[in-house]
């Protein structure tokens, strides 16, 4: 029996957003939300108020600045996209007149306008929006805190693993440089800014832990974040046989890093591919880290986000991407229910399988042609480079009418003296179960397929991730999904068309063996995931990983999976 099968009662279990070990102190905060109540003021009370905000404004921006320095460029982009939001006009305009028109107080007023926003988001359907509504409420309520001058602080020792309902960017940095040694959330996903935060600055972290705050106390813990799970009050045996387990992690860490440049070849000599998932710009560093020589996952909707979709905004974003790596640069669409954050989002009763993502894009040509303009463009003077990926596909008249808008933009451009490249690649997201079992009728119009395995789970296995209730349901490794990954692959096969795997299951350990002996050769993930992925591909042949894939397909659930990877791997 291993020690967390003896200690279920004392266990609390998440999703792993950061790998690695923490040993140390629980401390756990039961933090609500914060609920303001519209006030009324008079118009005496105006300049007051507007003021306030205008001052409360001045001291967030102040607060959020003198935390760059200590940040690496990725957690700094975060930090920027925060200020830019809370200075974003709209956000001004909207504040403003429901002060000066309304005659609402200052604290009231911000809250209306982020809780009209993040109401938007919840509505847009997009994967990456539905991980910033946290982060808009903890920018929302650390506004009015700012505003209302109420200091709720806490500090902790150094060595804590903290366990809350969800904590800002801004809280994380600070409680790191206090010493937090791993961090447990109720709420957020593994793109929630904080949990981006957490992995760039190597804290392990879990998230969508259910009901954390009510199950752990204030107690020694062991923090696991490779397993997704916090042991409450560990015995000594468990605990020194975890004290072990962080002594070999470190030297892993640094055994990996001095393999990165070693080929990625199987022990039988097939080589893979490992590129890196990049959201932010400040991410392009990381590339040279980790030696990924291309990008798989060039996710666009950041643009949306911070309001940058303006065509010279696009064209100096994708440049300075391309400018930063050698190889290809796969740009994903807009996938997103809606045309920007201040937008009017038509109401849906489930945008998850409403308008969005190519959807929405066919419907919103200005939003899609300047796209497609900008991304052209720099295909015409980075040749061979720039790859399009169409996302939410689930019939083939979506991918015929895309390339009748790319065909008309490329003879356009081409007209105006632009150099176009006749042979850019078009590619489709297979994150429908429909585009999968189809897949092979796809792949005929296709230069490239790519599996989204985080969509395809959720509408696999009819799970909302971000329901509480059933996000145990959400089963990425489940035999269903491997069956559909499987016709996809084969769909490549008969058709000759690249195939490639830039959901989370490529950089999970398991997923990655499991990928690459259904033939799949090309994995995209987090810039993090590289290393740990590639030590396990090479230190297996051919035979080996099909064998694994095989079994996975014979499975009929999740546990016998994940029984049959750990029996493979110690055999």
């Amino acid at each position: 029996m291993s020690e967390t099968e003896s200690v279920d009662h004392k266990t609390i279990s998440g999703i792993s957003a950061n790998s690695g070990i923490a040993v140390g102190n629980i401390v756990c905060i039961d933090n609500k939300r914060r609920k303001v109540l519209p006030k009324s003021i008079s118009e005496t009370e105006i300049d007051f108020h507007l003021k306030n905000f205008k001052e409360g404004r001045t001291t967030l921006i102040t607060e959020l600045s003198g935390m760059l320095d200590y940040l690496d460029a990725q957690s700094g982009s975060i930090i920027e996209t925060q200020k830019q939001i809370i200075l974003d006009a709209e956000v001004e305009k909207r504040v403003e007149s429901l002060i000066q028109d309304h005659l609402f107080s200052s604290d009231y007023a911000v809250y209306k306008t982020f809780c009209d926003f993040i109401e938007r988001l919840k509505e847009s359907g997009s994967e990456l929006f539905q991980q910033r509504i946290v982060d808009l409420e903890n920018l929302r309520d650390r506004f009015i805190d700012v505003i209302c001058d109420d200091k709720k602080s806490f500090s902790i020792e150094k060595g804590t693993i903290l366990v809350t309902k969800e904590l800002s960017p801004t809280e994380l940095v600070s409680l790191h440089a206090n010493g937090l040694s791993g961090l447990v959330m109720e709420k957020g996903g593994i793109t929630s800014h904080a949990a981006l935060i957490a992995q760039s600055l190597e804290i392990p972290c879990i998230v969508s832990a259910k009901n954390a705050t009510s199950k752990a106390f204030n107690v020694k813990g062991i923090l696991d974040g490779r397993e997704g799970i916090l042991i409450l009050d560990p015995e000594k045996e468990i605990l020194d046989k975890y004290k072990i387990k962080l002594e070999k992690l470190k030297k892993t860490q640094r055994r990996l890093l001095k393999n990165i440049n070693e080929p990625s070849l199987t022990k039988s000599g097939t080589e893979f591919f490992l590129s890196a998932n990049i959201e932010f710009e400040s991410e392009l560093g990381q590339l040279a880290k980790y030696n990924a020589k291309s990008i798989g996952l060039l996710r666009t909707e950041g643009l949306l986000f911070s309001n940058k979709i303006g065509f010279e905004d696009q064209v100096r974003f994708y440049e300075s991407v391309l400018s930063a790596t050698e190889g290809s640069v796969t740009f994903r669409l807009f996938d997103v229910g809606g045309d920007k954050l201040n937008a009017k989002i038509p109401e849906e009763a489930n945008p998850f399988l409403g308008w969005r993502g190519i959807r929405m894009l066919l419907d919103e040509k200005d939003l899609l042609e300047t796209q497609l303009k900008a991304l052209l463009i720099c295909a015409g003077k980075n040749k061979g480079r720039v790859k399009i990926l169409i996302p939410m596909v689930s019939v083939e008249e979506e991918i015929f009418e895309l390339k009748k808008v790319i065909a008309t933009l490329q003879k356009d451009l081409s007209g105006s003296g632009y150099k176009i490249d006749k042979e850019i690649a078009l590619g489709a997201m297979i994150e429908v179960p429909s585009a999968a079992l189809n897949a092979e009728n796809l792949a005929r119009h296709l230069d490239f397929m790519s599996i989204g395995t985080n969509d395809l789970t959720q509408y696999t296995m009819a799970v909302d991730r971000g329901n509480e209730k059933i996000c145990s349901l959400y089963q990425q490794q489940h035999p269903s999904l491997w069956k559909l990954i499987k016709i996809t692959a084969e769909a490549s096969l008969k058709t000759n068309t690249e195939i490639a795997v830039c959901g989370e299951l490529a950089g999970n350990v398991l997923g990655a063996c499991g990928l690459v002996g259904l033939g799949i050769r090309n994995l995209s993930m987090i810039p993090n995931a590289i290393p740990r992925i590639k030590e396990e591909l090479i230190s297996h042949d051919d035979s080996e990983l099909k064998e694994l894939a095989e079994s996975f397909l014979a499975a009929s659930n999740t546990t016998q999976i994940k029984e049959i990877f750990e029996d493979w791997r110690v055999h």
